[in-house]
């Protein structure tokens, strides 16, 4: 110990143990055997790393040169390559024994996201994406800048503003059943046209969030066509739901379309499960995203005042779902050879779904052909309704809901002197006072 305090290094050995002969200023590792702890007070484990550093050729020969004196002096001053050595095995194996502690207790390494990916024996759904999500940029694009265009030119607040497609054509895009006993249900456009009219920020943010989040994952994985087909169909096909379950009212919107997408991740996920390598996480979100779903559905029954058609979302996602498992791709066809099995059940699938698809699509034309339309929930058919104050008809001093299914009916309350437009889900929750019933 110095005057300081401090511990003094260890001084250099006078005595190396270097015996060179030759005079070539090498030696070999066997002529280092009076390196010894006795003159340098380093231990074996310490000697082997000098030796090693001091061996620069690599050709088990040390050279007595300024180098390798430096490397000597570096280890003999205290320094030793020993101690930070020790303390890496010592934390390596304290890591180890930890990660064996929560195996043995059934745990997961908070780090370590294996436990999310299920095996994958062929190709895997994950390294097949090798498609631009082209469609479902340039739907959402669409959807958006039409909305936003037209509803920044509206009378009524931003927010809460009805536009899209509507805007430019009135009265011509939006999905309608009737209008005042007016048939609409052949007017085949509006099927279609209806998915780029939104009623307001919330409607358009919330669809296009959900094609985005959705759809691009799908079309990078089925393509172009697939997705575009899945998409429209869907748009269709929640129209026809729409008809048979809430044909009354007027349907905007192309979350149709975005729940198809989503019906469609579930079918792919049921052809390519075993292809999926984080197949588990995919189905606890989707199961997520649908009960959340079932659960605002029942909540709007209750409030009764919600004017989200919860009917249009589930007609999309049936129809995705179908329509996934029928034309979706399918890893197992790329590998027919090797899972002939997988495709047969497969195959068995796909002919239940598509019987499944007829059957369903059969139903919808057949009730739509019925006049005046009906819904399901409300089998009284009828196209015209009004609220009226007539107290000959209902003595209560108060405005009544009445519906008609013909012109005579119409005529008749529509001369008399109160008559004012209502929403039809407001009588059907206070009550009918009036419905006409043809024998």
């Amino acid at each position: 110990m110095n005057g300081n305090g401090r511990v003094s290094p260890r001084p250099l050995p006078q005595k190396m143990g270097f015996s060179e002969s030759e005079g070539d200023g090498t030696m070999s590792f066997g002529a280092s055997s009076s390196l010894r702890r006795k003159n340098t007070g380093c231990g074996g484990s310490c000697r082997r790393c000098c030796l090693k550093f001091a061996d620069a050729e690599h050709h088990d020969l040390l050279e007595h040169d300024a180098s390798c004196m430096d490397v000597l002096k570096h280890f003999f001053t205290g320094r030793s390559l020993d101690r930070r050595s020790a303390r890496k095995q010592k934390l390596t194996r304290s890591i180890h024994l930890q990660g064996r502690l929560r195996q043995a207790a059934g745990e997961a390494d908070p780090s370590d996201l294996g436990m999310l990916e299920g095996a994958v024996s062929g190709l895997a759904v994950e390294d097949q994406m090798d498609s631009w999500p082209i469609f479902i940029v340039l739907q959402s694009l669409a959807a958006v800048t039409l909305w936003v265009v037209f509803a920044s030119q509206a009378d009524g607040g931003f927010e809460e503003a009805l536009a899209g497609l509507e805007s430019v054509a009135v009265g011509w895009t939006t999905m309608l059943t009737h209008r005042d006993c007016t048939d609409l249900r052949w007017e085949v456009w509006r099927w279609l046209s209806y998915q780029y009219t939104h009623s307001g920020v919330w409607h358009i943010g919330f669809n296009t969030l959900l094609v985005l989040a959705v759809g691009i994952r799908l079309e990078m994985y089925h393509g172009h066509i697939r997705t575009f087909l899945v998409f429209n169909l869907g748009v269709v096909c929640s129209a026809l739901n729409f008809v048979v379950t809430d044909g009354h009212a007027e349907l905007v919107g192309m979350s149709g379309g975005a729940y198809a997408l989503m019906g469609m991740t579930f079918g792919s996920l049921m052809l390519n499960w075993a292809d999926t390598r984080y197949r588990r996480p995919e189905l606890f979100i989707l199961l997520f995203l649908f009960a959340c779903d079932v659960g605002m559905a029942y909540f709007d029954s209750i409030v009764k005042e919600s004017s989200t058609s919860h009917s249009a979302h589930f007609g999309g996602y049936i129809s995705g779902f179908i329509l996934g498992i029928l034309i979706g791709r399918n890893l197992d066809d790329e590998e027919a050879a090797e899972y002939a099995a997988s495709l047969k059940w497969e195959r068995c699938l796909q002919k239940f779904m598509l019987l499944l698809g007829l059957v369903l699509l059969i139903f919808v034309i057949v009730w739509m052909a019925q006049w005046p339309p009906r819904t399901i929930y409300d089998l009284t058919p009828w196209c015209w309704h009004r609220q009226v104050f007539n107290q000959t008809l209902f003595p209560e001093f108060r405005f009544h809901c009445v519906r008609c299914q013909d012109a005579q009916c119409i005529n008749e309350f529509s001369q008399m002197g109160f008559v004012e437009q209502v929403s039809f889900r407001v009588c059907s929750t206070t009550g009918w006072s009036y419905s006409q019933v043809n024998p």
